[in-house]
């Protein structure tokens, strides 16, 4: 059972935070980029026992968790490398000119302050205790408390030691990193409700992100509040495509509808297309290869609960029908496919729901004008896929266009399962898949929720912050009187 922190802990824990912050100010750009670097060392130094206990939390296989551990640390150096390259202080400088009445305008980016990360479940490495939010806020300078998820409370245990065992290594105030565990929603309401947290991430169900964003906009000072909360990544199959690659969408949209259990936010819930021969033959191909499917334990029994409850609120609706469903296990997440009309997915807004495991929905369009208005229809969404050759691109251009407005990452062909962490990557879209759809959760420019910008106006220069002194003693590129300038700047003395 996992242990509840006290309010008065969580209190102690956030002054220290706050005091920390202080400490974080005066840091460079290179000496949080050098702490962040060792975190990745730290990480990767941990042997079996972390594998072992995460497998022993999660029922994820040794191999999964190897390359998402691998891939924690990554996030770690390619963060490090790109807040010590100074991309995130946008250093921007407009000097004096005579024609100016304001003068010398100099402005960077600095940390908002405490900032609390909620684990989630489904990735006990990447996106939770050590995951990308953590790395993230720490490059903007900003300590962290960390909530960490009851479903693997030993993982994030052993990544909390991790990461404050460097705290300690760098002589580091100890607030830098907090470690809070519980499982009561009052828990996470008092640490979003705290007066001296500024920021909060998360990442899980829409009801949980909801509502944290509520508590944080009903503040006496209202923060941002960075929730992903999921989204059916619809898949739009267009007819030149369907005709000559149904057989291979098909094994394609199983693969990616089961990969790990359907335990991903970007998961295909929906896959949307005309009527038709090849319509039919891409059925008939789900149907064999769904059997294919081996059952699999899912994370832990709360996920599996939700699973085959909302499985089950899905199937009872009206005018659905089951296309297959795989053999199944105790615990274990049967993949299930489903299909209905265009018509009655327009109308029933239950079968927009994500459900969250190996659960797709076919759904049936009699004409294009169907699925013009899906289109229109949808919410926000994470990702959707358009499975379509050049010709149906060019043919659906217009529809194309809508569906651009509806996600924050939009695939020609592919399936959407699986992120990379890239400075081009967007993991966050329109409501309800995320809170604030500017952002992206996964990729170096995850550090940008973390920053406010600060202006100085007619400062001497020996009183700026490195970032925007006349020498550049950092070495980083900024914007001078609109271009930019990786060197110092030679200024006239009268």
């Amino acid at each position: 059972m996992m242990e509840e922190t006290s309010t008065q802990n969580i209190d102690k824990r956030i002054q220290m935070a706050v005091e920390a912050f202080r400490f974080l100010k005066n840091t460079t750009i290179n000496e949080r980029a050098e702490f962040m670097n060792a975190v990745a060392d730290q990480i990767e130094a941990l042997g079996e026992e972390l594998l072992t206990v995460t497998h022993a939390e999660t029922s994820l296989p040794l191999a999964r968790l190897t390359g998402e551990k691998a891939r924690t640390a990554g996030q770690w150096r390619s963060y490090a490398k790109a807040v010590a390259a100074g991309i995130y202080t946008e250093a921007r400088i407009d000097l004096a000119q005579p024609e100016k009445q304001k003068g010398d305008l100099r402005k960077y980016n600095v940390g908002i302050g405490p900032v609390v990360v909620f684990g989630a479940s489904n990735f006990p490495f990447a996106f939770s205790t050590a995951g990308g939010d953590t790395a993230s806020a720490i490059g903007a300078g900003c300590p962290v408390i960390i909530k960490a998820h009851p479903a693997h409370p030993q993982t994030s245990q052993i990544m909390a030691d991790a990461i404050s065992a460097v705290v300690k290594a760098f002589g580091w105030p100890e607030g830098i990193f907090s470690h809070i565990t519980g499982t009561s929603y009052e828990i996470g309401a008092y640490l979003t409700q705290h007066p001296d947290i500024r920021a909060i991430a998360f990442t899980g169900s829409f009801n949980g992100g909801k509502a944290l964003f509520d508590i944080a906009s009903r503040r006496e000072n209202p923060i941002p509040v960075f929730a992903e909360m999921g989204s059916i990544n619809p898949v739009f199959a267009f007819q030149n495509l369907l005709e000559t690659k149904a057989e291979a969408l098909a094994k394609e949209y199983i693969t990616s509808l089961t990969l790990g259990v359907g335990q991903f936010c970007t998961n295909p819930g929906v896959f949307i297309a005309l009527k038709g021969e090849s319509f039919n033959r891409f059925i008939n191909t789900l149907k064999e290869e769904i059997q294919k499917v081996a059952p699999v334990k899912m994370l832990h029994k709360g996920i599996f609960d939700n699973f085959e409850k909302n499985k089950s609120i899905a199937l009872e609706q009206p005018d659905v029908e089951i296309i297959v469903s795989a053999e199944t296990e105790s615990s274990s997440g049967n993949a299930t496919v489903i299909k209905t009309s265009a018509g009655n997915f327009l109308n029933n807004p239950v079968l927009s729901e994500e459900v969250f495991g190996p659960f797709g929905i076919v759904v049936a369009c009699e004409t294009d004008e169907d699925l013009m208005q899906i289109a229109r229809q949808l919410k926000g969404q994470l990702t959707i896929t358009i499975a379509a050759t050049h010709e149906d691109v060019r043919d659906n251009s217009t529809l194309i266009t809508i569906l651009k407005d509806k996600c924050g990452r939009l695939l020609f062909n592919g399936m959407p399962t699986g992120v990379e962490v890239v400075y081009s990557m967007q993991h966050g879209g329109p409501f309800p898949s995320t809170t604030d759809s500017r952002f992206t959760s996964v990729g170096p420019d995850a550090v940008k929720r973390f920053v406010r910008p600060v202006c100085f106006q007619n400062w001497p220069d020996e009183f700026l912050p490195d970032e925007l002194k006349n020498e550049n003693p950092l070495q980083i590129s900024r914007m001078v009187d609109g271009t930019v300038n990786s060197g110092s700047l030679k200024l006239q003395t009268t």
